[in-house]
């Protein structure tokens, strides 16, 4: 999906906000959250690791937070623009980048200090080590600051939650590694209703944003 065109006038026109997860908002001056440009690059480290609904999941979030709209861009194959909410006329300049199972390259479009990366992968252990292997191929290059300023989701689809040792990812240096438990609402094909989303599901979207200094 391409970028989407930015309103004239988002401050002024309240129909623009996008329908999103409750949740906390962010400090600051709204004014500012428009104007600054941040990029949160979405990468899974295989396919089919749940990477686009991350994307979609982050996208409304942090459009949720500030009070605005985001713009999302896909580049794994058309699916963010059936995952997300909503699709609305961005009101800012953070974009949401779904690179799908892309660790190098988003790593390069990443290594920018207003830029983060967002890693997904399964919530098993043979998941939490491919994260692991794709961490180290970019801790030092292109940015070794990055993992700083990363994340990683594993996304557990199991019908009872799976226990994962999350400690070897952390030891990277991450800022943060979430467990997103099975959720009914996104285990349906098609727009997220995130008024139907389970507590579990909101609150570590929430986590994550805040690691990522939203």
């Amino acid at each position: 999906m391409s970028d989407l065109p930015p309103a004239s006038d988002p401050t002024s026109d309240p129909t623009s906000r996008p329908t999103s997860a409750p949740l906390p908002p962010m400090p600051g001056s709204r004014r500012a959250a428009l104007q600054r440009a941040r990029t949160v690059l979405v990468t899974g480290v295989a396919g089919g690791t749940g990477t686009t609904t991350v994307a979609a999941l982050v996208a409304d979030a942090v459009g949720g937070r500030l009070g605005v709209v985001v713009q999302a861009t896909d580049h794994s194959g058309g699916e963010l623009a059936a995952r997300l909410p909503a699709l609305r006329a961005a009101t800012s300049r953070v974009t949401v980048h779904d690179m799908g199972a892309h660790v190098g390259p988003a790593a390069l479009l990443a290594a920018t200090p207003e830029n983060c990366l967002v890693v997904v992968g399964r919530a098993t252990p043979g998941g939490a080590a491919d994260v692991r292997t794709a961490l180290a191929s970019i801790a030092d290059e292109p940015d070794p600051t990055l993992l700083g300023r990363s994340v990683v989701v594993l996304v557990d689809r199991a019908a009872k939650p799976t226990t994962v040792d999350t400690r070897p990812v952390r030891d990277t240096g991450v800022a943060g590694v979430f467990v997103l438990r099975t959720d009914r609402v996104l285990g349906r094909p098609g727009r997220i209703d995130v008024a139907g989303l389970g507590r579990s599901t909101i609150t570590t979207v929430s986590d994550l944003l805040t690691a990522l200094g939203w």
